[in-house]
C-alpha cells in the first residue's frame, strides 16, 4: 500500500488554519493543516509504541532497501514514516520524511518495515509558495539573507492561508497571514518581506525561483 500526498486541488479555497513546519524560501515552505495534525500525532504515537515493542522483528532486509521503499525510522524518541530516496556509499540511506518536509541520512541497519496500518493516513506535510513575490531585481534565485530571514519569521508559526492555484496535485501558490505575536507586527508575510527589502511584488501569481515549488 502506497502513501498518497494530500491533493491541494481538493482543499478549500477559503481560509485554512495552518502551522508552518519547514521553511526553505518564500516560495518553498511546508505546512501542516491544523485540523488534521492530531491524526498525525496519534499515528506516530501508535507507530512509536509498536516499534518499541516489535522493532527488532521488523528490521528491513538490506537487499529490499531500494528507492521509493516505505520505511519506519527512529528520530530522537519518536518513530517516523519515511520513503527511501537513494542508497549512499558506506551503507547509508537517504530518507524523505514526507510528514515533515525533511530529508535525513541513516545507516541501512536503521531501516525498518512500515506496516500497512501506518500507511493509511496521507503524507501530512504540504509544500506551498507565496504568491505575487520574487527576489529583488527579478532574480531567479533567492539570496541567502532572504531565505534565512523568511525561516526566522515563519518557522513554527501558525496562521491562515488561501490557496490561489494548485501546482500539480501536491503543491500550491498561496497568500499567507500570520498570527500576530505583537500589535506592531505585520500579519502579511509578503508585506513584511517587501518592507525589509528582501523581496518585491510581481503581478504574476508566481515565477520560477530557486529554491521554489516551480
Amino acid at each position: 500500500m502506497e502513501i498518497q500526498a494530500i491533493n491541494t486541488r481538493q482543499l478549500s479555497r477559503g481560509p485554512l488554519n495552518i502551522k508552518i513546519i519547514k521553511v526553505i524560501s518564500p516560495t518553498y515552505f511546508w505546512v501542516h493543516l491544523n485540523p488534521t495534525r492530531r491524526y498525525l500525532e496519534e499515528l506516530l504515537e501508535d507507530l512509536t509504541r509498536r516499534m518499541t515493542r516489535k522493532g527488532r522483528l521488523l528490521r528491513h532486509n538490506p537487499d529490499h532497501v531500494i528507492p521509493n521503499e516505505l520505511v519506519a525510522v527512529c528520530e530522537g524518541r519518536m518513530w517516523q514514516r519515511g520513503i527511501v530516496v537513494q542508497r549512499e556509499r558506506g551503507n547509508m540511506v537517504t530518507v524523505a520524511l514526507r510528514d515533515w518536509g525533511r530529508i535525513i541520512r541513516r545507516p541501512i541497519s536503521d531501516m525498518h518495515l512500515l506496516e500497512d496500518q501506518f500507511r493509511e493516513l496521507r503524507w501530512q506535510a504540504i509544500p506551498y509558495g507565496l504568491a505575487h513575490i520574487c527576489p529583488v531585481g527579478l532574480r531567479t534565485r533567492w539570496p541567502r539573507r532572504s531565505r534565512e530571514l523568511t525561516r526566522l519569521l515563519l518557522e513554527r508559526r501558525e496562521g491562515w492561508m488561501r490557496i490561489l492555484v494548485s501546482i500539480t496535485d501536491k503543491a500550491a501558490v498561496v497568500t499567507l497571514e500570520l498570527k500576530r505575536e505583537s500589535e506592531d507586527e505585520m500579519s502579511s508575510l509578503k508585506d513584511l518581506l517587501i518592507s525589509m527589502g528582501c523581496a518585491q511584488h510581481i503581478d504574476e501569481k508566481i515565477m520560477s525561483t530557486l529554491p521554489g515549488i516551480i
